[in-house]
């Protein structure tokens, strides 16, 4: 059964690399049809849904597939260098490698999958499930749920990530003691980082890094500008310069990038405070 729900997931990415979202949860759908109680295609609907923002829908799924976690082993999720040759091989009729069962957690994969970017799928679930509430308002119970997906991080990577979610939570929920003491436990020096999106972010809230440096690079790409951007603007918009958070948002939104993180809190934060006649 593993395989076969892994074979929906990676019709499910093919679609989102397109750029298709309504796609991926059409096919994520269609194997929940399937198998209602895979905590995977859930997982990945939901975040599917939140690119869409759906964000009632993608509630909707990770509260469902929370429960189903509960005993499981966990195990690493891959991303798109990992999974694009599994595509290949799935098109070829060829078996999968990554894919025939889950990769479990332990001393030995974690060593030999140090310098790949990756999640797990209780960590990835959490992190999701944050997010949508972040998105939909929910600041405090955001922070908790990102408390809660720290628990199940495995790496460096996505820990920086779900740290800095659960700090622009805390930040927003008021609770700016709690965010200042998460930020005085990260040793950002000490981190291994194969993405360095959400690490140039806390180096900003840390004074490490000036704000416009996560705006400005002729070598970064427009993706992770927008990641980063989104810290920016929302480091302006809490610290109560509003019209700057703004220009940052917006600045973000002119990149394109309608599939990231970054794009689609800044639309939410844009829509939220637009004046309403």
């Amino acid at each position: 059964m593993f395989e076969q729900v892994h074979r929906y997931v990676l019709v499910a990415k093919l679609h989102s690399y397109l750029r298709n979202a309504n796609e991926a949860v059409r096919a994520l759908s269609e194997g929940l049809e399937l198998h209602p109680d895979s905590p995977h295609l859930l997982r990945h609907r939901g975040h599917f849904r939140v690119t869409l923002r759906d964000f009632d829908g993608a509630m909707a799924d990770f509260e469902r597939a929370v429960p189903l976690l509960e005993g499981m082993d966990d195990e690493i999720e891959y991303y798109q260098r990992e999974l694009v040759p599994e595509m290949e091989r799935a098109i070829l009729a060829q078996p999968l490698e990554r894919l025939r069962a889950p990769t479990p957690i332990n001393a030995d994969t974690l060593a030999e999958l140090r310098d790949v970017y990756k999640g797990t799928l209780k960590s990835s679930t959490w992190y999701h499930y944050g997010l949508a509430r972040y998105l939909r308002g929910e600041y405090d119970v955001a922070a908790d749920t990102y408390a809660t997906t720290l628990e199940f991080c495995v790496d460096d990577d996505m820990r920086v990530a779900t740290l800095d979610w659960r700090y622009m939570s805390l930040r927003r929920a008021g609770r700016d003691t709690e965010a200042e003491a998460l930020l005085a436990e990260v040793d950002t020096a000490a981190m291994h980082i194969n993405e360095p999106s959400y690490h140039r972010r806390m180096r900003m809230y840390r004074g490490e890094l000036s704000p416009e440096s996560l705006l400005n690079g002729a070598d970064a790409d427009s993706r992770a500008v927008a990641t980063q951007g989104y810290g920016v603007g929302n480091w302006y918009y809490y610290n109560g310069d509003r019209a700057r958070a703004a220009s940052v948002f917006e600045r973000v939104i002119a990149l394109g990038q309608r599939e990231a993180f970054g794009h689609i809190a800044a639309e939410v934060d844009l829509a939220r405070d637009a004046p309403h006649a």
